[in-house]
């Protein structure tokens, strides 16, 4: 830099200079050109009323200085004397920015602007006094800042193979492009067979790769899940590949997502063999391609990419760099080495690596990844923009907003054809999850109006757009498709770096446990048109969350075309908390709709979904689903979700797609009606309206919102509440989107009425922890009752209401949208059971369903009982009861209490309880048992005795009886009856045996050696019957005994005792029916004394005799 230049740094100095300069120069008629003299209007992409920047006022006065590839960096820097570089701009507008009194733009001509070395923008690049410093196209111009080099001299190397070489020298790139088209890097077929993984790397099914040159070029890729390694290799010895480290240990560092077997081999010149591949031979400097069709070398555009980054817009920490703009520029050719490292590409979410030696855990790293960069990247800075830009053939992230990024505005731009991911937002470090500052933290970014395609394309794990921890992000009106993984990701961190740590991972995986939350909240994705992604990895969705973001809401998205390897459209990952997915619309989800994985807080509503719509848990607390509609197909889904995602009009020219062929739309429903049997539930129809093609759908508004669609014209709404008034409007839509006016309006006003079950006494057949029994009538529909983990269908959920009622309806709400059979039924006295819904034969298609109970039924419990579950187990979110108060209510005299009871032990885990009858002022209904002061069953008056099961041998019980009338008043306890369980001890353990035949190994011995996986077997091939005989010692007290048969079923038998193995009795006839299980218990109505106890098998469905143990239960 001159000392005249330095001078003109000086404010006021340099103010005066220049404009004696400026002054001078315009006596000789050329003023006007001199850089940084004002009088030049907008005029380029973005200025005096474009896209984003409003209109109708003229522009303030501009700066202009202009590049051209053709230009002179010892010129004048004008119109008519451009700079030629970057650089050179950058640096003269150094000179003139500190107190600038209107805009600066850098007026890039056409043409492509090839950079050596990334253009560095810091602090002394600020706009200064509000005035901002703009990088723009000029207009009608088409300018490519471009990192990369051109290939020529193209000769013929291998005829016959159809290969050509050039000569490029000491280069290294991982890509290349051919008249526009990205290129493959040889590789082998897809899936290659015959490898098997090692210790060191892989044993190759031949020695054919030990003779390959350059072994240490080759990349081994291999994908997993949402992974793509991508690791070197280090040598090849015989089938003995070794792979370079740490790549290969650290690819193996997630226990069951550790790299596989080879996907494909990439990077050798023995593979080149497909029009259209190249291979770079780094050691000799010659570059390999191999022509596709119809392209010519002597004429083709052949460029390879040799600058990592294309421009870097950094600050600092004090002093962020602030107010610089870019417009309608076109960066592309960028390109990236570090998966060509030892460290390689050992991926451990989207796209982010895992590197260095000695790591000893996958957990160990997480927090400790390497974020891909980008071609063009933004850190500590303040209100840096990016409108009407193009980003495209690069070789990692197209756009990158590192720590402290602030008041970034992305609008307008097209990132396509891009090796990682699209736009990447935020970082990962401890100063981005915990900043010291505030000027660390991302915050306030605008990404508006951009077109997201085809990226990803080389390391495709990565998304289209990714947003880590970051405040007030907002993502809208993006057209995001075509993707290898999931669309638009936020969060960071699964749940590790939020206050408290996560507790689904021990020790929080090393992660230090933060007593303050992330920066990140406030977030918004909305009306953005996501589809087709999910094309190679799995266990992402269209929107992907993880990690805490309060305040933080989802909406208004469309969604289309989400494959099975998507674990949900939207996906609420580990950690994912305090989010709102509200009013987005989802066609055609191939597996769930929605996913909650290991959160919380979540609330989802008010969606729109085509089906299946299945919606999944794990380990997810405080999540509400509700409201949330299914319709048949996508033309149902509501048209003014539909139509407002995606691209606003004054953006479709990016991607403008297929015209319309139907403009028309329907004309307005006719005016609906509206009923409301439940208090929360009104039911609406309508007259149809009618089309020029045809009417596909409907969607209804109450007071102006968007509640509900249907296919037909008629609707149920929920989600009402008692006693209020409401406003119904129709549009109907057709299959273009084309949306009807509204129909009239129609009111209602919701009937009053409780739920009956909220807070009441629930019994259910089990149920696992967190997710206890009361949890279904608590009126939180973010909570519910799961039956026992593991446990088979039927599961059951009871209610008292407390009272006799005369019940209207039953509204239930399951876990899961669809897969459920259920039978509700109604008692009085919860013994005798009157069924009023039976949807048992086939399968619910939504998470709510609704129960209309016939007039004249009246109880006091209900009971649903699952079963069917599609094995996911009974579990719901809540139970809600209606009815009235039954008007029989004269009778409230409880029934005399019953006499003590008797309590027999069976078993030593069962005991016989029976007691007598007692009286009544009108009669005894039912009778109900209590163990220990909990109710374990309820039986008819007519029923005076119960089989309990399920109890500890050697434990004591207490056990109650009362009695209840047809009034529901239920008797004072009896007395208890106290009992001490058998020991369990099997007298039968060690008796001798003897048996009517047996068959090596299966000896007589085996049925009472104690061991459940012995056997005694009778004689192969003999016929029935066949017999074992027990020798007990001793006369011995027999209570029971419990037989258990090799087969689950089919066999006949009976059971005999004596005292002299001679003269025998029959304790158990089981000859005129078979068994249906391997146990069979067989307990006389006494107990009886012997020493000897002979089985007979009868029959056994021709399978023989065949026992695994005899048990016999009782003592002297």
């Amino acid at each position: 830099m001159s000392k005249y230049t330095s001078l003109l740094r000086l404010g006021g100095i340099r103010q005066l200079l220049a404009g004696i300069v400026i002054a001078i120069l315009g006596i000789f008629g050329i003023g006007g050109g001199l850089p940084g003299a004002p009088g030049h209007g907008g005029g380029g992409p973005g200025h005096g009323g474009g896209p984003g920047h409003g209109g109708g006022n003229p522009p303030a006065p501009t700066t202009e200085v202009y590049v051209s590839p053709t230009g002179s960096d010892t010129a004048a820097g004008n119109e008519n004397t451009p700079f030629r570089t970057l650089e050179r701009a950058r640096d003269y507008v150094r000179t003139i920015n500190d107190d600038m009194t209107d805009d600066i733009d850098v007026v890039l001509l056409g043409g492509t602007h090839t950079l050596s070395t990334p253009l560095e923008l810091d602090e002394r690049d600020s706009g200064t006094n509000g005035h901002t410093i703009t990088y723009r196209a000029g207009e009608g111009e088409t300018p490519v800042v471009s990192g990369g080099t051109t290939v020529t001299g193209w000769s013929v190397s291998d005829a016959a193979r159809g290969i050509y070489k050039a000569h490029v020298g000491a280069i290294d790139t991982r890509q290349l492009y051919v008249d526009g088209e990205r290129e493959t890097r040889a590789r082998g077929p897809k899936d290659p067979g015959g490898f098997s993984k090692t210790a060191t790397g892989f044993t190759a099914p031949d020695a054919t790769m030990s003779a390959w040159n350059n072994q240490s070029d080759i990349e081994i890729t291999s994908r997993w899940g949402w992974k793509l390694y991508r690791c070197p290799v280090a040598s090849i010895s015989g089938t003995a590949i070794t792979m370079q480290q740490p790549c290969f240990h650290n690819a193996n560092l997630q226990p069951g997502q550790e790299m596989q077997n080879p996907t494909w081999i990439e990077n050798a010149y023995e593979l080149l063999d497909t029009p259209g591949e190249w291979y770079l031979d780094k050691a000799a400097g010659d570059l390999y391609y191999m022509p596709k069709a119809g392209q010519d070398l002597s004429t083709a555009s052949v460029v390879v990419p040799t600058v990592e980054g294309l421009v870097d817009v950094e600050g600092t920490v004090d002093t962020p760099v602030r107010d610089i703009a870019f417009e309608g520029i076109t960066f592309s050719y960028s390109s990236w080495l570090a998966p060509s490292s030892d460290d390689g590409h050992a991926e451990g979410q989207a796209g982010f690596r895992m590197v260095g030696d000695g790591n000893p855990t996958f957990d160990s790293t997480r927090l400790h990844w390497l974020k891909t960069p980008g071609a063009v990247n933004v850190g500590y800075s303040d209100g840096v923009s990016f409108r009407g830009n193009v980003f495209t053939h690069l070789g990692a992230v197209g756009l990158n907003l590192n720590t402290g990024a602030q008041g970034t505005t992305i609008v307008g731009n097209v990132f396509r054809d891009i090796s990682a991911t699209g736009l990447q937002i935020g970082g990962t470090d401890i100063v981005d999850h915990h900043p010291d500052h505030d000027s660390q933290i991302v915050r306030n970014t605008t990404v508006s109006n951009n077109v997201i395609t085809n990226v990803a394309v080389e390391y495709t794990g990565g998304t289209g757009i990714l947003a880590t921890y970051t405040d007030s992000t907002v993502i809208e009106h993006n057209k995001v498709y075509d993707l290898p993984y999931s669309g638009i990701s936020l969060g960071w961190g699964w749940g590790l770096t939020d206050q408290g740590g996560d507790t689904n991972y021990p020790d929080n995986s090393g992660v230090p446990v933060y007593d303050t939350p992330t920066p990140s909240k406030d977030n918004v994705i909305r009306y953005n048109e996501i589809s087709d992604i999910m094309k190679l990895q799995a266990d992402g969705g269209a929107i992907y969350t993880i990690s805490s973001s309060p305040g933080s809401i989802i909406t208004d998205n469309y969604i289309k075309g989400v494959p099975t390897p998507a674990y949900g459209a939207i996906y609420h990952d580990e950690g994912s908390q305090w989010f709102h997915t509200t009013r987005n619309a989802i066609c055609d989800a191939a597996y769930q709709w929605i996913l909650f994985n290991h959160g919380l807080d979540i609330t989802a509503d008010d969606n729109f979904i085509t089906q299946p719509a299945y919606t999944a848990q794990a380990n997810t607390l405080r999540t509400t689903i509700a409201n949330n509609t299914t319709v048949p197909g996508c033309e149902q889904l509501p048209a003014s979700i539909v139509n407002a995602a995606g691209l606003e009009a004054d953006y479709r020219h990016l991607d403008p797609g297929p015209a319309p062929t139907d403009t028309t739309a329907p004309t307005a429903p006719g005016t609906p009606v509206a009923t409301a049997g439940f208090p929360t539930v009104a039911d609406l129809s309508w007259p149809a309206s009618t089309d020029d093609v045809a009417v596909t759908g409907y969607s209804v508004y109450r007071d102006g919102e968007l509640v509900s669609a249907s296919k037909s014209p008629s609707v149920r709404v929920s989600g009402l509440t008692e006693g209020a008034g409401y406003s119904f409007t129709v549009t109907a839509r057709d299959a273009a989107g084309n949306e009807s006016p509204l129909s009239q309006a129609t009111s209602v006003t919701m009937p009053s009425g409780t739920d009956l079950a909220l807070g009441k006494t629930v019994t259910v057949s089990s149920y696992s922890d967190p997710n206890t029994p009361e949890l279904a009538v608590d009126g939180d529909l973010g909570t519910r009752w799961a039956q026992g983990l593991g446990l088979p269908d039927p599961s059951w959920i009871q209610v008292d209401l407390g009272a006799r009622y005369d019940l209207s309806g039953v509204i239930t709400t399951f876990e899961k949208s669809s897969g459920y059979k259920y039978r509700i039924e109604v008692s009085k006295d919860a013994a005798s059971w009157t069924p009023v819904d039976d949807h048992t034969s086939a399968d619910t298609t939504t998470a709510a369903n609704y129960s209309v109970v016939s007039a004249g039924v009246s109880g006091r419990y209900v009971r649903l009982t699952i079963t069917g579950s599609n094995y996911n187990g009974g579990s719901i979110y809540e139970l809600q009861v209606y009815g009235t108060p039954s008007a029989d209510t004269t009778d409230t005299e409880p029934p005399v209490a019953p006499e003590q009871p008797t309590a027999v032990p069976l078993l030593p885990g069962v005991l016989n309880l029976s007691w007598s009858p007692t009286s009544d002022d009108t009669a005894v209904a039912s009778y109900s048992v209590y163990r220990d002061g909990t109710l374990v069953r309820t039986v008819p008056a007519s029923t005076l005795s119960v089989r309990i099961d399920g109890l500890t041998p050697s434990a004591g019980y207490s056990f109650t009886v009362t009695a209840r009338d047809d009034a529901g008043n239920e008797s004072a306890a009896s007395p208890a009856a106290a009992v001490t369980m058998p020991d369990g001890t099997d007298l039968a353990v060690g008796a001798a045996v003897t048996a009517s035949s047996f068959s090596e190994e299966n000896t007589p011995d085996r049925v009472a050696d104690g061991d459940p996986s012995t056997r005694w077997a009778q004689g192969l091939g003999l016929p029935d019957p066949s017999w074992v005989q027990l020798d007990l010692g001793e006369e011995t007290q027999i209570n029971s005994v419990v037989t258990t048969f090799e087969k689950p079923s089919g066999y006949t038998y009976r059971i005999e005792y004596s005292n002299d193995a001679t003269a025998w009795s029959t304790l158990d006839d089981h000859t005129t029916f078979s068994t249906t299980g391997s146990d069979s218990a067989s307990i006389p109505d006494a107990p009886v004394t012997a020493r000897y106890l002979r089985l007979t098998v009868t029959g056994s469905s021709g399978n023989g005799g065949s026992i695994y143990e005899i048990a016999v239960y009782g003592g002297l």
